[in-house]
């Protein structure tokens, strides 16, 4: 069977069908197998950012297509495909039809229903680039949108529930400055702010991840600039958005740049990122667990010979934390897709299963499901639609013991 080929509203997107030729193939000594994958493409450069569970047993991926860097009239469009884990899409919809920079990061569904999406976009706002929030009914159609901050560069990259309404974190950094703020605002449930924060540094601080805590506050994480290199930061926010603690983690003279965020079933917060530090050959995929207090209780790190990095993390009912990303350390050639994953007690399982082709295939959202397989997104140069092309794959059978052994697993602390 061939693929299909779907035009929304401008816009071209394939999908793969079951059983269409796959250009991405998983290493092969893992006894992982590619069940499906679906490509969302433009001429231009797409991605998917997250895959987020939404009731019915379906999955919302998000992310954009339409990237095209340097141009007067940039055209990106928000994408949102809602489909089921055996890789039947049953909605895809675009938003923000009347041209500029649109881009979900992503998006939860409230116990009514309704969905809601983090990102930034350019039509509306202060000016240049804004965070927006996007709310739509259960079926796609959009309800309403806004803009938050100021007329530099603005933007949302996670939410949390938080009550009635949501938590949003990213970064805020004022016209003609390089430093960044870490931006948080809450919401209630029609979107207005309830709460606005901005945490400064005397260099740049930068919010990624916001997970909700048992106590109803929030624990962010993102990274910080300081002494000329990046560290890891993670905060402890309460319902009312105060700081209650903060913890730097990395190495001192070196580059530790975060990228994941999960809390645990017990409570347990698990901060992912890469790391130059440790030992590490190039960069290294880290792991940080902190009690709900914020004590760093493990550190642990995995790699192979080349530069391992992890994009996004996600924990499964066991406390087991799924780590994507990409890696030129293992696979078909260039950067290829990267999952790894962490035992319930912080330490990384041995080996690493990787899945790309020739060219460049990065990992960007990951979504362990009940059955032990895995939802895993990004981009890849190979999929034939024009410049990086977005996809959805589910992996089963993963077994991380027989996975890539050449790649190193440790325990820092």
């Amino acid at each position: 069977m061939t693929p299909r080929l779907i035009v929304l509203i401008g816009m071209a997107v394939l999908c793969a069908q079951p059983g269409a030729a796959q250009t991405l193939v998983l290493n092969g000594d893992s006894g992982a197998r590619l069940a499906w994958l679906r490509i969302f493409a433009s001429p231009q450069d797409d991605w998917i950012n997250d895959i987020v569970p939404i009731s019915g047993r379906r999955y919302l991926a998000v992310g954009f297509l339409g990237r095209s860097d340097g141009v007067a009239a940039p055209d990106w469009r928000a994408l949102a495909v809602a489909l089921r884990a055996d890789g039947t899409i049953l909605r895809q919809r675009t938003y923000g039809q009347a041209g500029g920079i649109d881009a979900f990061w992503s998006a939860r569904e409230s116990p009514d229903g309704r969905l809601t999406f983090a990102g930034f976009t350019t039509r509306i706002g202060a000016g240049g680039i804004d965070a927006w929030v996007l709310n739509a009914a259960p079926d796609g159609r959009l309800l309403r949108e806004r803009a938050f901050g100021g007329a530099g560069y603005d933007r949302f990259t996670s939410l949390a529930p938080a009550g009635d309404g949501f938590v949003f974190v990213g970064h805020s950094q004022r016209p003609g400055e390089d430093r960044r703020r870490l931006y948080a605002v809450r919401t209630d449930r029609e979107g207005a702010p309830v709460w606005e924060r901005v945490i400064e540094s005397e260099t740049s601080l930068g919010g990624l991840y916001v997970e909700p805590m048992p106590d109803g506050g929030f624990v962010l994480s993102g990274g910080i600039e300081q002494d000329g290199h990046d560290d890891i930061i993670v905060l402890k926010l309460d319902a009312e958005g105060r700081e209650q603690w903060r913890r730097i983690l990395g190495a001192p003279e070196a580059e530790d740049t975060n990228h994941g965020l999960a809390v645990l079933p017990n409570g347990n917060i698990v901060v992912t990122g890469y790391s130059q530090s440790w030992g590490a050959r190039g960069n290294d995929i880290f792991a940080a667990t902190l009690s709900p207090e914020g004590a760093v209780l493990r550190q642990a790190m995995i790699g192979g010979a080349d530069d391992d990095r992890p994009i996004l993390a996600k924990a499964d009912a066991q406390g087991r934390v799924w780590v994507v990303g990409y890696t030129r350390s293992a696979g078909a050639g260039g950067w290829d897709l990267i999952f790894v994953r962490l035992d319930a007690a912080g330490a990384f399982e041995p080996g690493a299963i990787t899945l790309g082709a020739a060219g460049d295939d990065q990992g960007t959202a990951v979504r362990p499901l009940a059955d032990g397989s895995v939802l895993v997104g990004g981009y890849s140069d190979a999929l034939g639609g024009g410049g990086q092309d977005a996809f959805v794959a589910r992996i089963t059978a993963p077994s991380f013991a027989h996975a890539r052994p050449d790649f190193d697993a440790r325990i820092i602390r």
